[in-house]
């Protein structure tokens, strides 16, 4: 468990339960509709690399960090201090990513790539307003500047873990 404390003013109001209960929502449709999409649209062994592993590398990313007391979350039900529905919506954001990146984009490096870069900039919309809503708040632990509530060093997780998860497809 963390510390509450080392986190800023979002800590001290987490999310209401309505919204709370949206976000859940949200996340999770978002997981079924990519999922389904997939199932229909790519080759199994893909999709289930995809998904599957994008859960595993999720749960390995946002675990130590976590517990690390970098930051903390207040949705619900959680594991180990992981909600579910983040480990869910993470290979749902990372499938769209990809998809439209191999879009413009043709072998797995570029792919990965501009997956991340899309994912980052999509979570950059998402990431503020999930602070001030009081979804997850960040610790003061590591310096440097932060957006609206959101240290630097989120974009660059961000940019590792999907350009990682976006290359999982490829190693079935």
């Amino acid at each position: 468990m963390t510390n509450t404390t080392q986190f800023d003013d979002a800590c001290e109001r987490p999310i209401d339960a309505e919204t709370a209960r949206r976000y859940v929502a949200s996340q999770l449709g978002l997981f079924l509709l990519t999922l389904g999409h997939a199932l229909l649209t790519w080759p199994f062994p893909e999709t289930a690399a995809l998904f599957a592993g994008g859960i595993v590398v999720a749960f390995a990313a946002e675990a130590p960090a976590i517990r690390a007391g970098l930051f903390s979350h207040f949705l619900r039900p959680k594991i180990v201090g992981v909600p579910v529905s983040i480990l869910l919506a993470w290979p749902a954001v990372v499938y769209l990513a990809v998809r439209a990146a191999s879009l413009v984009v043709d072998g797995p490096l570029p792919v990965a790539a501009t997956a991340a870069v899309l994912a980052t900039l999509a979570d950059a919309t998402v990431e503020p307003r999930a602070v001030a809503a009081g979804a997850w708040a960040y610790a003061e632990i590591i310096p440097g500047p932060r957006l609206y509530g959101v240290p630097w060093w989120n974009a660059a997780g961000w940019l590792v873990v999907v350009f990682v998860t976006a290359l999982l497809p490829t190693a079935v």
